[in-house]
């Protein structure tokens, strides 16, 4: 599971929908991602959470990317994609606002004598829809988001359908294939399905979908268009978004809570058991370098590994079932990203899931031995401005601590035994140590290890009961962070 990060993403499609979000956020500053996509950074007034902006044009295609790229790198608690939309009912005015319980992806389907439709459908996340509903029962809601004398939309819980054509006439096979098989939606739109697929596949992300009605799909858009209904349907869409936000729980409490709610209903493991025990001499380890050499692209990479002690050696029909279940964690824990493309491996002593990307240097993998040990491996995140690897001592204790809870969900497949946990940077040469935020703003760097080339690597020197070293996690990234950044 995905530690809690205070952190959101909102998406829109079209320069107005972005503007009218960004009005609600303050101390906006520039972030960029490797390939290119410009994100703006703020925070909401009056809540603790941080948001991320990013406009990712029309389309469910580069809405889908684009929802992984920023799940991928911002690592947040929840999406939203807000925008304006066509609307498909009687009831809804130009204005309202739709938060959609369902999304449909309509094109899917087999044509033969008549058209039959193969949908996909993605619900709405139960906590982001309860947080809107809770949001709209005051009317009050827009006062403060909405622009001086404009009246609060009315707000429909009702599904949409998401496609790749903008619906524009009253008439045409396209209004019956809707009519007839997706009556129920109140609203079509074109990057919908995209977004919820994209949250969907990255361990389910909490997602929603918020639109503000700016046409009826009926062939009147370029007159409602000319009367300003776009920009009314983008800021009441925009408003309910920062209402929705400011309705959900602020990070710091939700932590808080959580953790006075696991006091009352759990017992506090001892003290003790947050302590490793001393081994006299390192446990062996089998470096990611070792098993899969890197390709001279890559770049800086850390990587992580949990030693078990005395494990019984893996039969290997055991692990050709592993091989394929490292790939489906991996997506789930979006640690893989929905795009690209992941290499599974079984050899006569591991197996595998990777990917490589030669243009970026990028490098991600997860690993399982057939003594027990489990690895994974990704690289340090670059800095577009300095051009290499960043080392920030914060990002990277948090990373080792979610790394060794993505390797803990692989430990039931190993005999309850113990854990010695290892830590390294291979290459080391190329890589310079500062925060990221620094390294946004940047343009100069010097090289952390003055040209001292090789691998830095933490040996497995301190052992951890299986039962207690996912307690143990926050201590043992702290540690691990700590040894390793004296070598730097």
């Amino acid at each position: 599971m995905r530690s809690p990060s205070g952190k959101i993403v909102v998406f829109t499609a079209l320069p107005l929908e972005y503007r009218a979000v960004r009005s609600h956020v303050t101390g906006l500053q520039r972030v960029d991602h490797e390939a290119g996509t410009i994100f703006e950074h703020g925070r909401i007034p009056e809540t603790n959470w941080e948001v991320y902006l990013a406009q990712v044009g029309q389309g469910n295609q580069g809405a889908a990317i684009l929802t992984e790229r920023a799940i991928q790198m911002i690592r947040p608690d929840a999406v939203f994609f807000t925008g304006i939309a066509g609307g498909m009912k009687h009831d809804l005015a130009l204005g309202d606002v739709v938060v959609a319980t369902r999304v449909f992806a309509y094109h899917g389907g087999k044509q033969e004598g008549t058209f039959k439709t193969r949908p996909e459908t993605w619900q709405a996340s139960h906590r982001l829809e309860q947080a809107a509903r809770f949001a709209a029962l005051d009317p009050r809601w827009a006062r403060a988001p909405l622009p001086a004398g404009r009246e609060a939309p009315e707000v429909h819980f009702k599904p949409i359908a998401a496609g790749e054509v903008v619906v524009n006439a009253q008439a045409s096979a396209l209004q019956e294939l809707l009519d007839e098989h997706y009556n129920g939606v109140a609203a079509i739109e074109t990057e919908g399905a995209g977004f919820a697929g994209a949250a969907s596949l990255a361990d389910q992300v909490p997602a929603l979908v918020i639109r503000g009605i700016s046409d009826r799909a009926d062939g009147s858009k370029q007159q409602t268009d000319t009367g300003g209904f776009q920009l009314i349907a983008a800021d009441n869409a925009a408003a309910l978004t920062i209402a929705v936000v400011k309705a959900l729980p602020s990070p710091g409490a939700t932590k808080a809570e959580l953790q006075s709610s696991r006091s009352d209903t759990v017992d506090a493991p001892p003290i003790a058991a947050l302590i490793g025990q001393q081994l006299k001499e390192p446990m062996p380890v089998t470096w990611r370098t070792k098993l899969l050499p890197p390709r001279s692209s890559e770049s800086a990479t850390l990587e992580v590994h949990l030693i078990a002690e005395d494990s019984p050696w893996l039969p290997l029909r055991q692990m050709n079932q592993l091989k394929d279940k490292l790939v489906s964690l991996g997506r789930s824990e979006a640690f893989f990203t929905a795009t690209e493309e992941v290499s599974s491996v079984l050899e006569a002593d591991f197996a595998a899931a990777y990917a490589r990307d030669p243009r970026s240097g990028r490098s991600v993998g997860l690993l399982i031995t057939r003594s027990g040990q489990l690895s994974c491996w990704e690289s340090l995140p670059r800095s577009t401005r300095l051009h290499m690897p960043v080392l920030d001592p914060k990002h990277t204790q948090e990373r080792v601590a979610d790394l060794l809870r993505l390797l803990l969900r692989l430990h039931d497949d190993i005999p309850h035994t113990r854990f010695a946990p290892a830590l390294a940077i291979d290459p080391a040469d190329m890589l310079t140590v500062m925060s990221l935020e620094a390294a946004r703003s940047s343009t100069s760097a010097t090289l952390a290890r003055s040209g001292r080339g090789g691998a830095v690597q933490i040996t497995p020197d301190e052992i951890w009961d299986a039962a207690n070293v996912g307690a143990a996690v926050p201590t043992i990234a702290e540690e691990l962070t700590l040894r390793l950044m004296q070598h730097f």
